[in-house]
């Protein structure tokens, strides 16, 4: 890890998750003087077995008056949590005024609810397509910022945040990655179950915390100020789901970094939970998804779709079922869907896809996205083995009974235009 100095001290950190490759790091600074030094130095938090000295080549300072930059989060996270479940990716979007915080893992939250350890972290991807936590955390639009305090989305008129600058400062609150507004709300007002507080005690946090004031920080916080990308050139501003699609146009090396943190924590069996070299990455865009319950952590599951990739050799591996807690609420939306391979899976061996909606829940197929497997590079990356890349637009209605079909032609769909009835499952090519 590096720390990062002006002449007003401490301005953050910035984790190296790299190691020893060559690799372009970047951090928003805040306000800075004209003609301020600023300084790295590797810190004493860095790991311990790491080699603890770094070469910093081509530094570069760049003024900006970009608005996704100057109303960006500042995160400051436990030292403890340095290396889990931190927060080293944002999305911004200029159209909805908000930041998407990326989390590389939830230790609490829907993995521990659900069994925790490998069965927790198999609901969470079968839910949500991904082992990463994805938190709408800041928007600064509307009459008031609000903020995703663990009680709850708050104005700033209601509770209060530290803000430098425009920049809000964000504190961990919980095992959801949910925040609070100091180091005093883990295991106290944001909960002490163990999705809650899934790490124990942290010192200085819920413990042995005589101050929660600013000041009192130094030793007990990382401070974590990641440049945010445009989520709305992935078409965020018109579909929330394109928010998954950061990681992979932005920073496919988050893949590897979460992968092997699952693998330390010991929530990788190969037999609920795989490497991230396991997994099919699909998006599809659907509306009117039904039903509820998943297909790991619900007493029932009902309605909804699975998505199955049938391979060249005429196999079928299919996803786990969907159903609208999961895909927006029915809306008309992105869904990523992560469907678990047989070792040794290719994107080359993947043929096409079968969209399969379940008791008679008539579901809007209007587009599929990417699909890829994420494989890895060097010591710490990832690429994409891509299926197919890009949006196709459909227009299908997949439904069992083909109910509200008039001549094989449904209109009752997105936009009301002409959607085909293709029966309960129809074929998509890659």
């Amino acid at each position: 890890m590096l720390e990062v100095a002006g002449a007003r001290g401490l301005i953050g950190h910035v984790i190296l998750h790299q190691g020893a490759e060559s690799f372009m790091y970047a951090m928003h600074l805040g306000a800075l003087a004209a003609g301020e030094p600023i300084s790295l130095r590797v810190s004493t938090l860095s790991a311990q077995a790491a080699t603890r000295k770094a070469t910093a080549c081509n530094a570069t300072i760049a003024a900006t008056t970009s608005e996704g930059v100057v109303n960006a989060p500042i995160y400051r996270w436990p030292v403890e949590k340095r290396f889990n479940d931190v927060p080293l990716v944002v999305g911004w979007s200029a159209a909805r005024h908000g930041y998407q915080g990326i989390m590389t893992n939830e230790d609490g939250g829907t993995a521990e609810q659900c069994g925790g350890g490998a069965s927790g972290m198999q609901a969470e991807i079968a839910r949500w397509g991904r082992s990463t936590d994805i938190e709408g955390h800041y928007s600064y639009g509307g009459t008031a910022p609000t903020w995703e305090r663990c009680t709850g989305s708050v104005p700033v008129t209601t509770t209060a945040i530290r803000t430098e600058g425009a920049h809000p400062i964000l504190y961990y609150g919980d095992g959801h990655n949910r925040l609070f507004e100091d180091r005093s709300g883990y295991g106290q007002t944001c909960g002490s179950g163990t999705p809650e507080k899934p790490d124990g005690d942290l010192p200085g946090w819920n413990v042995s915390n005589a101050s929660s004031a600013l000041a009192d920080d130094a030793g007990k916080v990382i401070i974590l100020r990641p440049v945010p990308f445009d989520m709305d050139a992935l078409g965020y501003a018109q579909f929330g789901g394109r928010r998954e699609g950061v990681a992979d146009h932005y920073a496919p090396w988050l893949y590897r970094i979460t992968s092997l943190e699952l693998a330390r924590e010991g929530k990788i069996d190969n037999a609920k939970t795989f490497g991230m070299e396991r997994y099919l990455y699909v998006d599809v865009r659907v509306a009117d998804v039904g039903g509820s319950g998943d297909s790991y952590c619900s007493l029932t599951v009902s309605g909804g779709f699975r998505l199955r990739a049938i391979t060249t050799g005429g196999d079928t591996i299919s996803s786990p079922q969907i159903t609208a807690d999961y895909a927006s609420n029915g809306n008309h939306d992105w869904k990523r869907v992560a469907i678990a391979l047989p070792a040794g899976t290719t994107a080359a061996d993947i043929d096409h896809f079968v969209f399969d909606a379940y008791d008679n829940d008539g579901i809007y197929l209007t587009a599929i996205g990417d699909a890829f497997i994420p494989k890895a590079a060097g010591a710490s990356d990832a690429t994409l083995d891509y299926v197919r890349q890009g949006t196709t637009p459909l227009a299908l209605y997949v439904d069992d009974g083909s109910s509200g079909c008039t001549a094989g032609v449904n209109h009752g769909g997105p936009g009301g235009a002409a959607y085909t009835c293709a029966g309960g499952q129809v074929d998509v090519a890659k």
